[in-house]
This record gives C-alpha cells, sequence and structure tokens, in this order.
C-alpha cells in the first residue's frame, strides 16, 4: 500500500473545521527568533531584514490568528498586525478554485521579499548546531562533506514540498476561512491525515524542540564553564536553563531587538572560533595519520546523518515563512539559496574543524579551542558569542512547548498560577535531563536528528506533499516518474532514522553500562 493511500478522504466527518492556534512557530517566522519590531528607523535602515511582526502578548497573538469575521472591531493592540482579511477561495459548495489563492491583497508592504524570505529561511536553518557539525566529520571523515551535501539536498527538497502542499491544501473547501498565515504544521496534518494525524504531528515537533532546548541547554553550560572554569558543569547547566525563565515574561516587542543580537552572535562565534584555530602552530591534518580512516568510515554514516539532519530542525517554521511572502513564485528560489548558505556554513566549519583538531575533536567544537594557550581572547569571545545565541533563543523554544500542553485560555490572565508552575516544572526536568546528558550531547544530538527532526523535516513534508499531490493529480500513468523524488527522499529518511536512531540509542545503553 502506498503512503498516500492511507490519507483520509477529504470530507466533512474525517476533516473537520481547522483552528489555528498561536505558537512560536507560527507568530515567529524562525526559531531563531528573528524579526523587527515596528519603528520608524528599523525599517529605514533595516528594511532587508524587515519581516513579519510580532505582537505584545499571547493573547493578542490569538486573535490575530483567529477567523476574521465581518465587522471586527480592533483588539486595541498596539502593534503591526499579523494578518489581514482573506479573500474567499471558494463558495462553499467543494468546488475548487481554479488558481490558488495568493497573499492577501490589502498592505503588501507587510509581506516578505525575496530577500527577506532569505533572510529568515537562513535564520532558520542556520544555528548553533554547527558546534556539532566538526563532531560529525570526526566520526565520518572527510566524507562527511557530501552526507553534509546529501542532507542539504534532500532538507531542501523537503522545504519547497512544503511550499507546494501548501499551495495545494489552500485550494481544498476546509482551507476557507483560515487565515494564510495559520497554515501552519498542524493545517497540513489535519488536511492530509485527520484529527489523529494532527497530533501525532504535533507530539512529535514537541518533543523535537524539547530535546533540541536539552542539547542547547548543554551547549550554553559548556560554554559558559568555557568562559568560567572555577564554575561547575551542573551550576552552568542550571544557571543556563534557569535564565530562560524570566526572559519568558520579557515583552516581545523588547526581546524583538535583541533577536538581531541573537544572529550576530552566531556569526561572531563562527569567526571567532576560525581565529582561535588559526593561533595554532601545527594543525591534526588527520589524513597524514589516519590514511583510508581519515577519508570515510561507513560504520558511522548513520551516526552522522542524525547530527547534521538535528542542524535542519527548522521546517515547522516554513508555512508562515511562504504564506507571507509577497509572491510565493519565488519559494524555490528563496529555498535554494538558503540551503546553499547553509551548505557554506556548516560544510566549511565541518571540514576546517576536522582539519585542525581531527581525531580529537570533542563533541562541542568549542571545547576543543579550551586547551590553546595563544586563543583566550577568541575562545571567550567565540563562547560568550554562543551563549547570547542560545539564551536568547531557549525561550522561545520553552515556550513553545508550553504552548503545546498548557496553552493561554481565553478571557484569562496569561500566567494563572498553575501555569506559572507548569513552567517551573517543565524547567527542572529539562535541567535535570541536561545534565543527565551533559556528557552525551552528540548522541542526543544524534537521536533527536534521527528520530524527531527527520519526522518533521524529511518524512512528514514529503509524505503530506505526496498526500495532496495524488489527490490533484489526474494523470494515473505520470505519477511513476512524478512521485519517484518523493518515494527516494521517503526511502533515505526511514533507513537514516531506524539505523540512526538504533545506533544512537545502543551508543547511549553502552555509556551507561
Amino acid at each position: 500500500m502506498s503512503p498516500s493511500d492511507s490519507c483520509p478522504p477529504m470530507n466533512a466527518e474525517t476533516s473537520p473545521h481547522f483552528s489555528p492556534h498561536a505558537t512560536a512557530l507560527n507568530v515567529i517566522p524562525s526559531r531563531q527568533n528573528v524579526f523587527l519590531p515596528h519603528s520608524s528607523w528599523t525599517r529605514k535602515w533595516c528594511s532587508c531584514l524587515e519581516d513579519v511582526y510580532s505582537v505584545g502578548t499571547q493573547r493578542a497573538a490569538e486573535a490575530s490568528l483567529a477567523i476574521p469575521r465581518p465587522r471586527a472591531q480592533s483588539s486595541g493592540v498596539d502593534s503591526r498586525p499579523l494578518l489581514y482579511p482573506i479573500q474567499e477561495i471558494g463558495a462553499g459548495d467543494g468546488q475548487l478554485p481554479a488558481t490558488p489563492p495568493g497573499p492577501e491583497s490589502s498592505g503588501d508592504e507587510h509581506l516578505l521579499s525575496l530577500s527577506e524570505s532569505v533572510f529568515n529561511l537562513a535564520n532558520t536553518v542556520i544555528g548553533v548546531g554547527v558546534l556539532s557539525v566538526p563532531y560529525a566529520f570526526r566520526l565520518c571523515g572527510y566524507s562527511c562533506i557530501l552526507i553534509t551535501l546529501l542532507v542539504i539536498v534532500v532538507a531542501g527538497q523537503t522545504g519547497i514540498f512544503i511550499g507546494s502542499a501548501l499551495v495545494l491544501a489552500s485550494r481544498t473547501p476546509h482551507a476557507v476561512g483560515v487565515p494564510s498565515k495559520g497554515r501552519d504544521f498542524a493545517f497540513l496534518a489535519h488536511i492530509c491525515f485527520g484529527r489523529k494525524g494532527r497530533a501525532l504531528i504535533g507530539a512529535v515537533t514537541s518533543l523535537e524542540i524539547w530535546f533540541a532546548l536539552v542539547t542547547f541547554i548543554v551547549m550554553s553550560g559548556t560554554n559558559i564553564t568555557l568562559v568560567f572554569p572555577e564554575v561547575s558543569s551542573s551550576i552552568a547547566l542550571t544557571v543556563s536553563c534557569l535564565l530562560s525563565v524570566p526572559m519568558m515574561f520579557v515583552p516581545m516587542r523588547i526581546f524583538s531587538y535583541l533577536s538581531l543580537v541573537a544572529s550576530l552572535s552566531l556569526v561572531i562565534a563562527g569567526v571567532a572560533l576560525v581565529c582561535a584555530a588559526l593561533t595554532m602552530q601545527e594543525w591534526a591534518n588527520p589524513y597524514n595519520h589516519l590514511g583510508h580512516q581519515a577519508l570515510v568510515q561507513w560504520a558511522n554514516v548513520p551516526r552522522s546523518v542524525g547530527i547534521i539532519v538535528f542542524c535542519f530542525a527548522g521546517h515547522p517554521c516554513f508555512p508562515v515563512v511562504h504564506e507571507s511572502m509577497k509572491d510565493r513564485r519565488d519559494w524555490r528560489c528563496s529555498i535554494c539559496i538558503s540551503f546553499f548558505l547553509a551548505f557554506l556554513y556548516y560544510g566549511g566549519l565541518g571540514v576546517f574543524g576536522y582539519l585542525v583538531f581531527g581525531e580529537f575533536l570533542e563533541a562541542s567544537v568549542t571545547n576543543n579551542i579550551a586547551y590553546l594557550p595563544r586563543a583566550r581572547f577568541f575562545r571567550h569571545v567565540s563562547a560568550i558569542a554562543f551563549v547570547v545565541k542560545i539564551q536568547l533563543t531557549a525561550p522561545f523554544l520553552l515556550n513553545a512547548i508550553l504552548v503545546s500542553f498548557y496553552a493561554p485560555r481565553a478571557g484569562e490572565s496569561e500566567w494563572p498560577w498553575k501555569r506559572v508552575l507548569a513552567l517551573l516544572g517543565l524547567t527542572a526536568v529539562t535541567a535535570c535531563t541536561a545534565m543527565a546528558f551533559a556528557k552525551d550531547v552528540a548522541v542526543v544530538a544524534a537521536f533527536t536528528g534521527s528520530l524527531f527532526t527527520m519526522t518533521t523535516s524529511v518524512l512528514f513534508p514529503a509524505l503530506a506533499h505526496l498526500c495532496l499531490a495524488r489527490r490533484f493529480e489526474a494523470d494515473k500513468e505520470a505519477r511513476r516518474f512524478q512521485f519517484l523524488r518523493h518515494y527516494l527522499v521517503l526511502g533515505f529518511g526511514v533507513t537514516m532514522a531506524i539505523s540512526g536512531t538504533t545506533l544512537s540509542v545502543r551508543d547511549f545503553l553502552q555509556r551507561r553500562s
């Protein structure tokens, strides 16, 4: 039975009305929280970075994603609106329109150009996961650059699938009344696989975000100890996790200024890391010592794939960028440019780190520069920059997880005491888990990438697009070749998910035995 045969037919019983909810994935177009506040000087001087603007509170975000109603009065929220009145795409009789709906006709200044879309997508796929990429090269050798290229080709293709799936989903009768920026992963899962599919993809996405948060907290603690060697790893992890709690209460409008600092920090960290390595008198040059093993180690391919796929955990953020574009025909181009930049960043630092440190690479490459006597300044700059990036990203991950199981209720305070306790409980569990896996960050990254990120960034987009494409495809004979890309992507995803997850679990058990 083919994957699309399991897709439920789109009727009122299997696909009831979809109600979007505001989360960190569809209000903020990037898991790395890049967006700009509403101010004249940012629009004048940073127009190339202009993005979907935030609202002040969770309730305001929910209101902005609510289905538009006639004669709706202003909510009184002092912010640029996220959404505008949608155009009706059908008469409700189940007939499909001839062409997919475009962006809302009003307020083109609020939509994203090609350059703005590339900035948001690149900021989503380029993150602190780079700290573990050189370790993936250590596991697999220089051939890991080909693995990186393969993963980027697959992840870029699934990004294109997401855009095409959103266009097809917009043609369904059930898209009527759903604001374009409310069409996220949950919307696609609901349209393709019904309520159970929506619940499943929501659970997997939440687990992926939580494991990513745990990994980032461990990386933050590691970099804190580089700057303050007298601080123990447990204390550094606890402090890093606790700092995320008060930042949850920082107004989004203030955080929007800090978000640019997070992006700049990642650039500074990478440059400082390279400068630190340049202070070494001699590099490892692993091929001179290992020979063929420095080129490829086949047994570790699934592990390296898992670590690299972990870096591309931003696909659940793609729908809101696509739906915010002025011209969605530029989606493929924006994906290609963004993933090419990701290849340069991850591939470049991966090869450089392996060339410099070779078989001595640790799970987080900043640990290696801790032993360089003449790189103290660059070591501190790199570590601090990575900490800043992580600490400004962690609150959004924490919020996305909290909203997934305890969203604010309409008409009530955004932070009742029970929700505050839930936040503290989630923080405590995250901190304890981070301390438990502090020495296994590469294993956690490989496990998360192989199981959860592989599901959300590779398998689900391919399945969703395949499901929708088969529904709208009239030529049965053309399917064999038309859907070859889907089957290749699904084959790669299933194979690497099974093998990578199995090896990660085995590695963890061996470390604990």
